[in-house]
């Protein structure tokens, strides 16, 4: 059943399911940044506590987090 049905129909009993996200985990030694939301981009970089003065578009943001990748793969591999 789609996501959009079970929804519908549980949000008579509570109006706040439909709003519910969940943080995905994103591996950035396989994943293809170039498929990920303008949002999970700037999430990773707020994960490193880092900011992307200046970025607009989302190849600013990938270009950014290919700049940033070393340092912070580096840490977690330790």
């Amino acid at each position: 059943m789609p996501s959009d049905k079970i929804c519908e129909k549980l949000r008579k009993k509570d109006a706040q399911i439909c709003d519910l996200r969940f943080d995905k985990q994103i591996d950035l030694n396989n994943v293809d940044l170039k498929k990920l939301k303008v949002r999970d981009l700037k999430k990773i970089l707020n994960d490193w506590d880092e900011v992307c003065d200046g970025c607009i578009e989302k190849t600013d943001f990938i270009k950014r987090i290919e700049e940033l990748k070393p340092k912070y793969m580096g840490r977690s591999d330790l």
